[in-house]
């Protein structure tokens, strides 16, 4: 008998072991959905959970690392303004930047989504905590979010705008603190020069990517449009 019920409550837990895994599997791509959704909300709040902890905890303990850090949540900003308020950043550069008619191509939510998220969710965190080890690892990032202030200039002398979204985090955060970070590290004899140093072109680099992808985008939105009216 209790060998009876020993082979029961296998067979019971079996046969419910793929519905919980099914359960696990939407439970994923329901919270993946919403992620690739409401990444910029959930960034907004999440950069001031971490300015909090950054002021509280990091600041008297390294100064530098905390200079370091503290780029990530402030982009994070700089990525709520672009896409929640007032948002609209891929609208503006596909209508204004690539001068077409539609709004939501060849910037798309994919690839907005996917840069934001490997660039700035992993990327900038993991060589600022690098930075605990070593400054060297995370000394560009200062100059990354400065030159991505810059570019926000750029772009509305480029489309004739006196506004695109980002432009004022930029003006207001990103340029000034980048700016301030760089010099308290040259002050510092961290950095032995504004300009000349592998950090500066880094941080010019990384930023150059972006431009890059967006004419990749471009020419192969522009290549696959020419194809279909081919087949027409």
């Amino acid at each position: 008998m209790a060998l009876w019920n020993l082979n029961m409550s296998r067979e019971v837990r079996d046969a419910k072991r793929p519905q919980c895994e099914r359960s696990a599997q939407v439970g994923f791509a329901d919270y993946y959905k919403w992620l690739k959704r409401d990444w910029a909300k959930a960034g907004l709040i999440l950069s001031i959970f971490l300015l909090i902890f950054l002021f509280v905890f990091v600041i008297q303990v390294d100064e530098v690392v905390f200079l370091i850090l503290l780029q990530t949540p402030l982009y994070m900003l700089h990525q709520a303004e672009e896409y929640v308020f007032p948002g609209g950043f891929g609208k503006f550069f596909n209508t204004k930047i690539f001068m077409l008619d539609s709004e939501d191509k060849p910037l798309d939510q994919n690839f907005i989504f996917f840069v934001n998220i490997l660039l700035i969710w992993i990327i900038l965190p993991l060589f600022g905590l690098l930075s605990l080890k070593d400054y060297t690892f995370g000394l560009w990032i200062p100059y990354f979010s400065f030159f991505a202030g810059i570019a926000h200039i750029l772009l509305a002398i480029r489309a004739k705008k006196l506004y695109n979204p980002g432009l004022i985090v930029s003006l207001f955060v990103n340029i000034p603190v980048g700016l301030y970070s760089i010099v308290f590290l040259v002050n510092k004899g961290i950095l032995k020069n504004f300009f000349l140093n592998s950090h500066f072109a880094i941080g010019l680099a990384v930023n150059g990517i972006l431009p890059i992808l967006g004419v990749a985008l471009l020419r192969r939105y522009r290549s696959k449009e020419a194809k279909e009216l081919d087949a027409i």
